[in-house]
């Protein structure tokens, strides 16, 4: 008989302890693939929502000043000629840096004082549509600008003009529609008049150029990276990253995904530890089969080599095993716990370091109990005959 039946035939009279060992390289397979499922999908989840976000970048003139504020940005009086600003160029150079793939969106952005009824208010002059897009924490009442004549007001000033949607509104001498108004948001926007970029140009005489440029980068990771690039594209600006909510994600995952590994390492100890015991225990009991086998001819090698099949066998059945409980856990988590918004998909990579874990664990747990079973000396194993 070749070892191979021979190992398969042992493995079905040991229905038990077989079960025993594949339950364990499982229990450690699937830990893993639950671990790394979870950290890469909350990555992946967190990059996505944060590209989704607001900007991850700000490109500004290299030096500003100014007295009216948007956004770290300050805006002097119309016509002061201090005013630093950046050019139509430049939104395109960030649009055609190496990196271009990983920019979500570049938002341009004209801050300008205007008058209305004698009052001075803050215009911003941008792309409106992407803007909204962008920005998912502005609620619109009515709709947002979608021509030149339109604008968007933001809460304090709809509340001092008492401007509802569908008014209308005289800015500079000529007249606006107020299409709807943002709820309040907590920061510049409930200051700002919003209208498209044309029409603030238009309004104020300042065409052709830029205050910023907001730019979001499609995953944490780019951040670094455009920041670079930018600043090489665009030398007389000046590129900020917005790097506390960028460094909290990685802190977050990093903490995680340290936390994770560390818990997935100590199961995957006890598994080990688990497995060459019940091994030993198997091989203990089968001196008298192996005393047999010595006694017709079989050398320590072959000894050796059945008992590493045999692990080989089981390392598989456990990786199947826990392949599939561990990528089931890994959709079943976000369900349990609802705060947890996490979108979890296969990752063929989390798949094969499962696969390799179990036979990493099954042969690694294997190789002493294998070398116990060679080295039995065959006339004390014939003495169980």
């Amino acid at each position: 008989m070749n070892l191979r039946a021979i190992a398969v035939g042992s493995l079905k009279r040991r229905k038990g302890k077989a079960a025993l060992v594949v339950l364990g390289i499982a229990v450690a397979v699937a830990a893993l693939v639950l671990v790394l499922s979870l950290v890469l999908s909350l990555r992946a989840t967190m990059d996505d929502k944060l590209s989704k976000f607001g900007s991850n970048l700000v490109v500004t003139p290299a030096s500003s000043r100014l007295s009216l504020s948007y956004g770290g940005v300050s805006v002097a009086g119309a016509g002061s000629g201090e005013i630093p600003y950046l050019t139509d160029s430049a939104l395109q150079e960030v649009r055609s840096v190496p990196s271009a793939a990983q920019v979500t969106a570049a938002v341009p952005v004209l801050l300008q004082p205007v008058k209305i009824d004698g009052r001075t208010f803050l215009a911003m002059g941008t792309d409106v549509a992407e803007s909204s897009t962008v920005k998912l924490w502005w609620r619109v009442q009515g709709r947002v600008p979608t021509a030149p004549g339109e604008v968007l007001m933001g809460q304090s000033v709809r509340n001092a003009l008492g401007l509802d949607p569908g008014k209308s509104v005289t800015i500079n001498g000529r007249p606006f529609t107020v299409t709807g108004w943002l709820e309040e948001t907590g920061a510049e926007e409930d200051n700002l008049i919003i209208m498209p970029l044309e029409a603030l140009s238009d309004l104020t005489g300042v065409k052709g150029r830029l205050n910023l440029i907001e730019v979001t980068a499609a995953s944490t990771g780019a951040v670094d990276q455009l920041t670079k690039e930018i600043s090489a594209s665009v030398p007389d600006a000046s590129v900020v990253s917005v790097k506390k909510s960028v460094e909290f994600t990685n802190q977050a995952n990093s903490s995680l995904a340290g936390f994770g590994l560390t818990i997935t390492l100590l199961i995957v100890i006890i598994s080990g530890l688990v497995v060459m015991i019940t091994m030993l225990t198997s091989i203990k009991e089968r001196q008298k089969e192996i005393g047999v086998f010595r006694a017709v001819g079989y050398k320590q090698r072959h000894i050796g080599k059945l008992v590493l099949i045999e692990a080989t066998v089981m390392s598989a059945g456990g990786a199947i095993v826990g392949v599939i409980v561990g990528s089931a856990a890994a959709f079943v988590v976000p369900l349990l716990v609802r705060s947890l918004s996490l979108t979890v998909t296969p990752n063929p990579l989390v798949i094969v370091a499962g696969v390799a874990l179990a036979f990493v664990v099954g042969l690694l747990a294997a190789l002493y109990p294998a070398r116990r079973a060679a080295a039995m000396d065959p006339a004390a194993a014939l003495k169980y005959i």
